[in-house]
């Protein structure tokens, strides 16, 4: 039984960048961190990530009258997602296998190729869950791109990670340390820059990660620049947003 009309949002602000270049990009939103009630689905998340998560403070989930607390149908559809992926793991599995399977037809019927973001707001280890079948989202749809940020070293420079599973490592204001590694090892890091993006970072080369969400696309290694959305990312002075540059 399907539980989700829609599990992958196409038509976000930053989906839709997708489309200039050949893409069909889904993302999959879900409660962050504890927010759902069901435990901690951003487990290397910092304080500062989640005082500002793109899951509660921007877009559609930031439309409430209170911002820490209050409901609305976006918050409400990513808490029942979280509350679905800890009830019953296979079932989820299998419904966002489904729900892959709908955009991966769409993609080919529109003559685009199809990416697909397991975690919008969440920092959980896909490319090892295997659903009903004995197969992991990636190894299921080999032809399909799956791509995210995340802020688990392990994940990033695990050499066994399937080959159509990108990911890009996210600095917060306490993993700098780890940041430079993953820099050091080729991989890419995405940063939140306060007043425009800088050339240079690090010592490396920053692109502009606000073009669209394709991180596959990017070259490496380089530090991909991004801009703080919402209020609270705005006004941000935890550090997590980068303003000494």
């Amino acid at each position: 039984m399907v539980k989700f009309q829609r599990l992958f949002s196409t038509d976000s602000a930053k989906a839709i960048k997708a489309d200039k270049y050949g893409w069909l990009n889904g993302i999959n939103y879900m409660a962050p961190h504890t927010t759902g009630g069901v435990g901690n689905l951003c487990p290397h998340s910092s304080a500062g990530c989640r005082d500002l998560c793109l899951g509660m403070y921007s877009g559609r989930a930031e439309m409430v009258k209170d911002l820490e607390n209050g409901i609305n149908a976006t918050r409400q559809s990513r808490i029942n997602k979280a509350k679905y992926f800890r009830s019953d793991r296979q079932a989820f599995m299998r419904e966002m296998s489904h729900h892959v399977e709908l955009l991966s037809r769409k993609a080919e019927r529109e003559n685009k190729r199809l990416a697909i973001r397991p975690n919008g707001s969440t920092d959980i280890s896909f490319e090892y869950i295997k659903g009903h079948n004995g197969q992991t989202l990636p190894e299921q749809f080999p032809d399909v791109q799956f791509v995210d940020y995340t802020k688990n070293m392990k994940r990033i420079l695990n050499s066994n990670r399937p080959s159509n599973y990108h990911l890009t490592f996210s600095l917060s204001e306490v993993n700098m340390h780890e940041a430079i590694h993953v820099l050091a090892n080729g991989h890419n890091v995405a940063v939140v820059f306060g007043h425009g993006q800088p050339d240079r970072y690090l010592g490396h080369r920053v692109i502009d990660g606000t073009e669209h969400d394709l991180r596959h696309l990017d070259p490496s290694p380089v530090i991909v620049g991004l801009d703080p959305k919402g209020k609270k990312a705005k006004n941000d002075t935890s550090g997590f947003v980068v303003r000494d540059y």
